[in-house]
């Protein structure tokens, strides 16, 4: 099963919260990380991605990590990863 951009939250739904999903045997978070500060702050998304049947806590040293930009397009790439996998 594809995970489709419906099937994710809204951009304005990371400004304040973490997703968590999972396609088949796959478990992902999409997550929005600010590094620096003022007009050297960097926003972006941070895909987390791991397998098996443990939760992003209980998962330490397996996870692959990707970043993309905090945006509409951004969001789509992630999507396009998660298929991708």
């Amino acid at each position: 099963m594809a995970v489709t951009r419906q099937m994710i939250f809204p951009l304005a739904f990371y400004k304040k919260s973490k997703f968590n999903g999972s396609k088949g045997k796959l478990n992902y978070r999409i997550e929005k990380v600010s590094e620096g500060e003022g007009e050297e702050k960097e926003e972006f998304f941070l895909l987390s991605v791991w397998k098996g049947p443990f939760c992003y806590d209980a998962t330490k040293e397996q996870k692959t990590t990707r970043r993309y930009p905090f945006s509409e397009e951004g969001l789509d790439a992630v999507v396009e990863e998660l298929n991708r996998m």
